[in-house]
């Protein structure tokens, strides 16, 4: 099995110059936990949701995608396997590869598509959730 029968294709991108406010609007509108980061149709970064913990919306405004993206990120082919994607991403411990043909970005494969565990722990991991089960039973 190979990365392009599994990953998003075309993803949606920004660029390194574009303000985190934007970033973050982008992807709270497009519900997405990551943003490659492309320059000059070069993938230059990416950019997740963890990058931004913490950080107020109000202190995002002006402040440059480059100094919060993980730059040069590992890359997969849309050749490479699953088996090759999977092994990058646990041991890099990331989340997502941008996936690039010739030079350019033709998609994106996250930990969701290739069935792993999310390498790190996400905000919404912190709040204890009931069993649904359990909720059933006190009812």
């Amino acid at each position: 099995m190979y990365v392009h029968e599994y990953m998003t294709p075309h993803p949606v991108t920004i660029s390194s110059t574009s303000s985190l406010a934007d970033a973050w609007t982008l992807m709270q509108a497009k519900k997405l936990r990551r943003l490659p980061v492309v320059d000059n149709d070069v993938v230059v970064g990416i950019l997740s949701e963890y990058d931004l913990r913490g950080a107020k919306t109000q202190r995002l405004e002006g402040v440059a995608v480059r100094i919060a993206m993980t730059p040069e990120p590992f890359t997969v082919s849309p050749n490479d396997t699953l088996e090759h994607a999977v092994s990058i991403t646990r041991q890099r411990r990331i989340g997502a590869l941008p996936v690039v043909d010739h030079g350019h970005l033709v998609g994106i494969i996250t930990a969701k598509d290739l069935w792993i565990a999310e390498p790190r722990p996400l905000p919404e991991w912190d709040q204890p959730r009931p069993h649904p089960v359990l909720l059933r039973n006190i009812r």
